[in-house]
This record gives structure tokens, sequence and C-alpha cells, in this order.
């Protein structure tokens, strides 16, 4: 999205207090070392200003565009972004406190998650829509853990606000979701709850390894066990706790495991398949997992 439609039909004005202005353009202005407490901008474009360790404070901007501005160890206190949008703004060593950025948006910049995260949304639907934003941002930069942060914080967020659309927990929730959303609400708030705790949103290596073990070792082998009639080994013997695990082994790494043991019975033959499934989906998220890990090395 581009930034210089929004340099036009704004009449130029000069950045000083009384700090209130409405459908102004500011340019390439210095506020280093300034203090605006209290200040309010409705419709304003701010083009190439530095904030640069200024004091922004009890200040609301809204409906305001954030172009080339630089907030380098910047104070934002008490301060209400409802509405904005930011084109490659730098926020180095920026401090937050308290401040609200409803219905913003941000392009080709982002701020650190540990400074904006008290300061995101309190509603879970828009603090996933930011959170989503600002993940995409920072992955665009080159910032992986950033972009990680901001990602588990909107897989959160959107549990929270399916759990809330499930159970009508406010009227907004009430007014937007009848009971066929809900209940398609509640089958999106299951799959993410399976996501998370059967391979970690693909974004957590150790869950991903761990839950693979207990599938290929533990839980697979016992039910297998509890089916054992409905295992044909090839020798005829009786199949044993062992002899699941290996079948259990051959299900997801049949290049691997030969374990000359076959399914006799349909029920078997589907869990070999769901295992197999799983096992399919678990390497390809470690893969893709792995894959950006070396890419942002």
């Amino acid at each position: 999205m581009t930034a210089s439609a929004y340099l036009l039909g704004r009449d130029i004005a000069s950045l000083q207090a009384p700090f209130a202005a409405e459908d102004k353009l500011f340019v390439a202005t210095r506020l280093d070392h300034q203090t605006i407490d209290p200040g309010t901008f409705s419709h304003c474009t701010f083009a190439n200003i530095s904030f640069k360790e200024a004091s922004l404070k009890n200040t609301r901007f809204i409906d305001c565009v954030f172009v080339g501005c630089y907030f380098r160890r910047t104070s934002i206190e008490e301060c209400m972004f409802n509405g904005c949008r930011f084109f490659d703004c730098d926020f180095p060593h920026v401090a937050i406190k308290g401040c609200d950025f409803r219905y913003c948006k941000f392009w080709r910049c982002f701020i650190p998650f540990g400074e904006m995260e008290l300061s995101l949304p309190q509603e879970p639907n828009l603090r996933q829509e930011l959170s989503r934003n600002l993940s995409l941002a920072a992955a665009g930069l080159g910032f992986p853990s950033e972009a990680r942060a901001y990602r588990f914080c909107e897989l959160r967020s959107n549990e929270e606000h399916l759990k809330a659309a499930v159970t009508a927990a406010s009227k907004w929730y009430r007014d937007h979701y009848d009971p066929l959303r809900r209940l398609g609400a509640l089958l999106g708030l299951i799959l993410s709850i399976l996501n998370r705790l059967l391979w970690g949103y693909g974004e957590r290596p150790l869950i991903l390894a761990r839950n693979f073990l207990l599938i290929a070792l533990i839980i697979f082998p016992l039910i297998y066990y509890s089916l054992r009639t409905g295992i044909q080994k090839s020798n005829g013997d009786a199949v044993s706790f062992v002899d699941t695990i290996y079948f259990s082994l051959h299900n997801i790494l049949p290049a691997g495991f030969d374990s000359n043991m076959g399914a006799g019975t349909a029920g078997v033959q589907a869990l070999s398949g769901i295992e197999s499934l799983f096992a399919v989906v678990t390497a390809s998220l470690f893969a893709s997992y792995l894959f950006r890990w070396i890419l942002h090395r």
C-alpha cells in the first residue's frame, strides 16, 4: 500500500503548541526532546517528523497517518491511536505505557512486542487483527523472533475471540453470532486447541518432537495392543506390546521399520491411516519450521 495519497489534499501546518489540529499536514519537523501533553489530532498526516527522545502524553491521534517518522527513544504514555496508519516509521528503543492502538495498521515497520504487548486492544478480535498485521510486518523486515511473538499473540487472541463467540460473552457477540455462527466458532475453537496441543501451531519444535514420540511409542502402541487380535503377524505368533511399537513405527516410518505385521481388520487399518496422516503433518510442520529457521540465520 502506498503512502503518497495521504500527502495530498491537506493544508500544511506548523507542529507547535497548542497541539491540536484537524485535517492538517505536518512535514519535515523536528520535535526532538519536546513534550506534547496534552494534544489532539484528527485526520492529520505526519510526514518525515522526528520525535527523537520526545515525550507524548495524554494525546489523541484519530485517523492519523505517520509516514517515515522517527520515534527513537520516544516516550509514549497514555496516548490513543485510533484508526492510525504507520508507513516506514522507525521505533528504536521506544517506550510505550498505557496506550491504545485500536484499529491501527503498520506497513514496513513495527513496534517491538515487549513494548506493544500491554497496549494492544483489549478486545480479542481487534488484538488478533493487529497482532497478525505486526507479525507480517516484522517477518517482512527480517525479525523472526518478533514475528513469532506476535504470531503467538494472534493465535491466543483468536482462541479468546472464538470462546467469547461460543459463550456469547457480551452484547456484541450476541448481536453478531447467531446459533449457526456460534457452532462454527466452536468448531474453529476445537481445531485451534487441537493444533496447539498436538503441533504447537507448527511453531514449537519441542512440542512436535514430544508428541511424535508419544504417539509413536506409547499412545498408538497401547491402542494397537488393545486391538491386537486385529493385527496379523507373519509367523503366526501372538502380538506383544513390543510388536505393537514396531507396528506403530512402521506406520510412521515405513521405509525404516519392517514390522512383519499387517492390519487384519478395518478398524486397525483406519487407525494406521490416521497415524500415518499425523506423521505426515508433523513432519511437514517440522520441515517448515526448520526451513524458516535456516532462512533467518
